[in-house]
C-alpha cells in the first residue's frame, strides 16, 4: 500500500513523466532491494536505538 503525503499534488506530475525506479535496469533494481531488505533487517535485529539522556 503507497501513501500519497498531502503536500506533493501529485496533479502538477505530467502521465508521461518517467519514474526514476522505472529508469533503472532490472540488476540494478535486485541489488537495491537487497540492500534496502539488509538494512531493514539490521534494524529489526538490532531494537530501537536509545539515546543518552541529559538527565
Amino acid at each position: 500500500m503507497q501513501l500519497n503525503l498531502d503536500f506533493f499534488d501529485q496533479r502538477d506530475v505530467l502521465p508521461s513523466a518517467p519514474v526514476a525506479w522505472e529508469q533503472i535496469d532490472e540488476a540494478a533494481r535486485m541489488a537495491a532491494i537487497e540492500i534496502l531488505a539488509r538494512l531493514i533487517s539490521r534494524l529489526v535485529q538490532n531494537g530501537p536505538s536509545t539515546e543518552a539522556s541529559d538527565e
